[in-house]
């Protein structure tokens, strides 16, 4: 039976430290003829221990490159990623090997996720032999208790992933991240590839897993209402860069940047009426191309306050509260969509 999350469930604190700090951390790749495409562009940004961190944005805004910045897939361009009071930006080697035992990766398709010509107990163990486990009966031991944990049969290890669910499998994923203990995960769009029927009940094990294991999560989502169910605090990104960060119920209640705005009213419409309809109509044409990136606020092309300065001049970070950061000129100028106050933090599949 699957265990709903109460609405009262504890936040973490701003006293909480972080786990991980992202200092001014930049990512591009080569686009031809001198120009790049500017993935990451200066993203400050801690997490704290213990919590889930929401990170939204458009498609193509940069939040996968953000994510694999992070955990050392590829490496940055320039600035620094601090993990747990260490600055791993340059760890190579048998320490990046190390590294990657406290910090691991829940992907989007749970079908892609593992190699279909493998038995699903031949993939889970692969990541117990690759780090040194080399006890086959410790290995066994510790593959049935990561199954216990997720909720699955032992019987699924002789299986090849074709024979099973989506569900089963986003499982089984998650249970392969888990399998070296680490303390951060960051989980990409977890439940976009599962039907609705199943998508509540994988939030919910993410949030029972997070508090038995002690874990720190940044959930990266299209979806505000998943967002809004399970995070803490919200990042939102837009071209590269954090625009705005708040707590979950500051940033859907009080939202302050022209975006977040726009992404609120445009992800909760149906509810949200015609105020919040009429904000999302109000915005300009297409993201534009991280190649040619706009220069002052890289919204404003499309921004419906936007102004002279805002072409020229790249704002600063206000503090509308004090765990609540925003970068905009105009933050304080622009009438609340007030009819996003009725959106509710229950389970968005309930």
């Amino acid at each position: 039976m699957t265990t709903s999350v109460p609405l009262d469930h504890p936040t973490v604190t701003e006293a909480a430290q972080p786990l991980l700090s992202l200092q001014d951390l930049v990512k591009h790749y080569p686009a031809g003829k001198g120009k790049k495409v500017h993935s990451v562009d200066g993203v400050s940004l801690s997490v704290r221990q213990g919590e889930v961190l929401g990170l939204v944005g458009e498609s193509g805004c940069g939040k996968s490159t953000l994510a694999r910045t992070i955990l050392r897939a590829v490496d940055a361009t320039s600035g620094h990623i601090v993990f747990d009071g260490e600055d791993i930006t340059s760890a190579k080697g048998k320490r990046l090997k190390e590294l990657r035992r406290s910090m691991q990766f829940v992907f989007q398709d749970p079908y892609g996720a593992f190699d279909p010509k493998m038995s699903l107990g031949t993939s889970l163990e692969a990541p117990l032999r690759h780090h040194g486990m080399k006890d086959r009966a410790q290995r066994q031991q510790r593959m049935l208790e990561m199954l216990d944990r997720v909720g699955i049969e032992e019987a699924i290890l002789e299986r090849r992933p074709a024979e099973c669910s989506g569900g089963q499998l986003q499982r089984m994923v998650i249970a392969r991240a888990l399998l070296l203990e680490p303390k951060f995960l960051i989980c990409d769009e977890p439940t976009s590839a599962l039907d609705a029927s199943i998508r509540a009940q994988i939030l919910n094990l993410l949030v029972e897993l997070k508090d038995q294991l002690d874990l720190t999560l940044v959930l990266i989502s299209h979806d505000l209402r998943v967002v809004r169910y399970l995070c803490d605090r919200v990042a939102v990104m837009y071209l590269g860069k954090i625009v705005e960060v708040a707590p979950r119920d500051e940033l859907f209640t009080n939202p302050r940047h022209p975006y977040t705005r726009v992404l609120l009213a445009a992800s909760l419409a149906e509810q949200a009426g015609a105020e919040a309809n009429a904000m999302v109509s109000r915005l300009r044409g297409e993201p534009p191309s991280p190649i040619d990136v706009p220069s002052g606020c890289r919204f404003h092309p499309r921004c419906p306050i936007a102004q002279d300065i805002c072409s020229t001049v790249v704002p600063e970070i206000s503090r509308p509260g004090q765990d609540h950061t925003v970068t905009c000129h105009f933050w304080d100028q622009v009438p609340h969509p007030s009819a996003l106050l009725a959106t509710s933090t229950r389970n968005p599949d309930e």
